[in-house]
């Protein structure tokens, strides 16, 4: 699939306020291909997908619906350094097949616009430095709930980087897989981070959940 149509197509309900790829939702839904049978089903068992466990984080005061009791490990374990928790729904051992990486105090408040205010203009332009300074496919501003925006992204897959000093990309490093990668402010004002990791790709039914959790975020 097209990667600005995939976005649209993963986003599911949520509501795409601004693009930071150049194609408006109505191109992208015209551009996605027809669904397979099994692609049908595939969409259908995601809609079906309820988060029905409530968490609390104790340490860090927010709470989320899962789709299942997590087990919960410090952010620190993966990211050295960062506030925070991983709740992790699948494993093999050391090995994470799915989890939410919640990371407190990801961002500075300073540098950040308040999203909930920015302008169409204002908004592409921020999506853009974004897409120039990260390695993201694509990123976009969603309505997280009824009043909060958030920005949410797909890691690439492959990025170009410089291997030889002159300034011009000239090599391919490709990820072992792809993340969504959220950025948003708490009820109370908080600076968060949500990550969705699902080893080895991500899958409908896991963006589905993810974007439940994603959407039920509260700081108590």
């Amino acid at each position: 699939m097209n990667k600005k149509a995939k976005i649209i197509t993963a986003l599911g309900l949520m509501g795409v306020l601004f693009m930071g790829t150049g194609m408006q939702q109505a191109d992208a839904k015209d551009k996605a291909p027809a669904k397979t049978e099994q692609q049908a089903k595939k969409t259908s068992n995601a809609s079906q997908v309820k988060n029905s466990y409530v968490y609390t984080s104790k340490e860090f005061g927010y709470t989320l619906k899962c789709p299942k009791k997590p087990n919960v490990i410090p952010a620190s374990a993966l990211y050295e350094g960062k506030e925070g928790e991983i709740l992790v729904f699948d494993n093999e051992g050391y090995n994470i097949k799915n989890a939410w990486v919640i990371i407190k105090n990801a961002f500075d408040d300073k540098n950040v616009p308040d999203l909930n205010s920015l302008k169409e203009e204002e908004a592409k332009q921020y999506l853009a430095n974004l897409m120039a300074t990260n390695p993201y496919e694509s990123v976009v501003i969603v309505k997280r709930t009824g009043k909060e925006r958030a920005v949410y992204a797909f890691t690439a897959k492959e990025i170009a980087f410089d291997s030889n000093g002159d300034g011009k990309p000239d090599s391919i490093a490709k990820a072992d897989n792809q993340e969504i990668v959220t950025f948003f402010r708490g009820n109370k004002g908080g600076c968060y981070s949500m990550r969705l990791m699902d080893n080895p790709e991500l899958r409908s039914e896991a963006v589905d959940s993810f974007q439940q959790g994603f959407a039920s975020f509260t700081e108590k």
